[in-house]
């Protein structure tokens, strides 16, 4: 190697411009790359909601002093119900897509192996059949179960849960999870809750810090949630009844029901479609600018390393001649040269994985958000 090295350490300025290039547009890509995994996750991901279109919500329904109790929000689930055309309702402390609220926290497998995880919790008293989520193992909640009240969110009591598959395999060897406790929370007094169901999906609804592996972490716990600012409202139409319909009947029921007592003008009434389109919008367009930057850096550096590489060979056409001179093939300086460029990108791609990893950690540190915990 050393004929190689020689010359480009003789003449260093032209190789160290091109290894800086290329080290500099590593370092940007890799970057925007990984930017990019985390807000394609959400978007790739199943949210476990079966027929979007058919499931009307009431969100950011705040009520104007103390919280409702749940026998009242209990009071609206059933004038729901009553609508035509309707086949499940619920009423819970949240669901997917809707991130103003949101219930996480540490979930411990109650046993000698330790696994533990940072879960999603979502309390309500008919969400698996209002979700319309796929049961792969075990039983739904019993309907004297779905009825507990709490007096605060829920996730402090013990009780059954539904626990995602993902989750499973994740707590438990092999995912064997039916019948196994889980503590939420590591104080000696957490709440055991005793998994009866596992579902196929149920995203989580913290998407700004989640990413691939813990995305479908979530449990589901019956009953209705009591002090809760927020109560979300979510009705199941059937599927030949007219979702718009639906929802005009829903945003009057609620209105009427708890219109004195509600913050006006800040309630939401969407299909689960229109809400899921409009939380997903920001990382959307974050993978339509990364991807345009990337393409754009990519672009560019091919564009100068082939313009420096072609100024660089011209530079040297009397080297080459004394070489050809001397009997070298055109294959042989075509050789002599592409081996020239793969240690110069060699190089320059070491250095920006290096510039890539140091960034990426100098950032973490400084912009990180941690964990929050319930």
């Amino acid at each position: 190697m050393r004929h190689l090295v020689t010359p480009l350490l003789r003449h260093s300025l032209m190789p160290m411009i091109v290894a800086a290039q290329i080290a500099l547009a590593c370092a940007i890509i890799c970057n925007a790359l990984f930017l990019l995994q985390q807000r394609m996750t959400p978007v790739l991901t199943p949210d476990g909601v079966s027929e979007p279109g058919h499931l009307i919500v009431a969100w950011q329904v705040a009520a104007k002093g103390q919280p409702w109790q749940p026998s009242r929000l209990l009071e609206v689930e059933t004038a729901l119900r009553s609508i035509p055309g309707v086949a499940a309702t619920s009423v819970a402390g949240s669901i997917p897509m809707e991130t103003l609220v949101q219930m996480n926290g540490e979930a411990l497998a109650d046993g000698s192996n330790g696994n533990t995880a940072n879960v999603a919790m979502y309390v309500g008293n008919h969400l698996l059949d209002a979700l319309g989520l796929q049961m792969v193992a075990g039983r739904a909640f019993s309907p004297d179960e779905a009825m507990v009240q709490y007096q605060d969110s829920g996730i402090n009591n013990d009780g059954p849960a539904i626990i995602t598959e993902a989750l499973a395999y994740r707590l438990f060897p092999k995912g064997d999870a039916l019948g196994k406790v889980i503590r939420i929370g590591s104080a000696p007094d957490a709440a055991r809750r005793t998994v009866v169901g596992i579902v196929r999906h149920l995203m989580r609804n913290e998407l700004g810090q989640d990413n691939r592996e813990n995305i479908d972490y979530s449990m589901l716990f019956p009953g209705l949630p009591g002090n809760w600012p927020l109560p979300v409202f979510v009705v199941r139409t059937q599927s030949t009844a007219n979702p718009e319909q639906v929802r005009h009947a829903v945003k009057a029921i609620v209105e009427r029901e708890l219109g004195q007592e509600m913050v006006r003008g800040v309630a939401h009434y969407d299909t689960y479609e229109e809400l899921r389109d409009r939380t997903l919008a920001g990382p959307r367009a974050a993978i339509y600018l990364l991807t345009a930057v990337s393409t754009v850096v990519l672009v560019i550096t091919l564009a100068g390393i082939v313009g420096l590489t072609t100024y660089w060979v011209q530079q040297r056409t009397r080297q080459i001649g004394v070489r050809r001179a001397l009997g070298a093939r055109k294959i042989d300086i075509l050789h002599w040269l592409l081996i020239e460029n793969v240690l110069i990108v060699s190089v320059g791609v070491v250095l920006g994985m290096l510039l890539a990893y140091s960034i990426n950690l100098w950032l973490m540190s400084h912009y990180g958000v941690e964990p929050r915990y319930v």
